[in-house]
């Protein structure tokens, strides 16, 4: 779980919203610079990836031939052979001029596929970190309601000085991953429910549902072969801008007005 605080042990949005405009930052740095590129400088990026696995190959083979007796090196090189025509001829039909802007395009979508899964991934790390602070400043709230026998041996079990710390903070790690597996409705009720935050209006909750089974759609399209004309593209493309923009609107605002609320009820714990 990344960390989010400073000298101050306090939680504070600042770092976060720091990391999440970064990755806004370097996406943004990247698509600007893509759309710059000549489609001659396209190609020859891609001619310098093929020199470059024809030489990894080439490095291959002479050293075999200083470790290997001669047949063996024949067999090498043969194979080597085969392979440098395999990449050159994968290279002129996947990297044909005419197909450029399609290259273009296929980029475009997935780095807007990658922008939001990072973005995801940084939203839900801090949510974990809001949460967990939630239950250290008010364990009662949650864990008094619970009718849970507790053996005493698992409270006082091991050395440690402070072992009701350390129980509570067990209790705590199970609380947040428990919470982190169920429905985005949910955790919204809980907040509600425990802390009388609210995440969003209906549309929001179902505009982050929406982002939240398109980052597993994107997992899911890892392991699919990928698009073969423009055409593709904008029928599987995953990630449209106008999807982006929410993300980034609901993982600043969510966020922020949970540590708005944190900060009046628990001054000493967030801030």
């Amino acid at each position: 779980m990344m960390k989010y605080r400073r000298s101050d042990s306090r939680l504070s949005i600042h770092t976060y919203l720091e990391a999440i405009r970064g990755v806004e930052t370097q996406f943004a740095l990247i698509r600007f610079a893509l759309k710059k590129l000549s489609k001659e400088e396209i190609q020859a990026f891609y001619k310098a990836q093929l020199r470059n696995a024809l030489s990894n190959i080439e490095s291959v083979i002479q050293k075999s031939k200083e470790y290997s007796p001669d047949k063996a090196f024949q067999v090498f090189e043969a194979a080597g052979a085969t392979l440098r025509e395999h990449l050159r001829k994968e290279h002129r039909k996947e990297n044909r001029k005419a197909d450029t802007r399609f290259k273009v395009e296929l980029s475009e979508d997935r780095l807007n596929q990658s922008e939001l899964l990072l973005l995801v991934a940084y939203f839900e790390s801090f949510m974990k970190e809001v949460h967990s602070t939630f239950l250290t400043a008010a364990p009662a709230k949650i864990f008094s309601k619970r009718d849970t026998k507790v053996m005493l041996r698992k409270v006082f079990d091991g050395e440690a000085a402070d072992p009701f710390g350390k129980f509570l903070k067990e209790l705590i790690i199970k609380e947040v991953k428990s919470l982190d597996a169920r429905k985005i409705e949910e955790r919204a009720d809980y907040f509600l429910e425990n802390y009388g935050i609210s995440i969003g209006s209906e549309k929001k909750i179902d505009d982050l549902k929406e982002i939240m089974a398109t980052r597993n759609k994107i997992s899911h399209a890892i392991y699919a072969s990928p698009p073969r004309s423009a055409e593709q593209v904008t029928d599987r493309g995953l990630v449209g801008d106008g999807m982006l923009k929410r993300a980034r609107e609901l993982f600043v605002e969510i966020p922020t007005r949970c540590l708005e609320a944190g900060a009046k009820m628990y001054p000493c714990n967030f801030r």
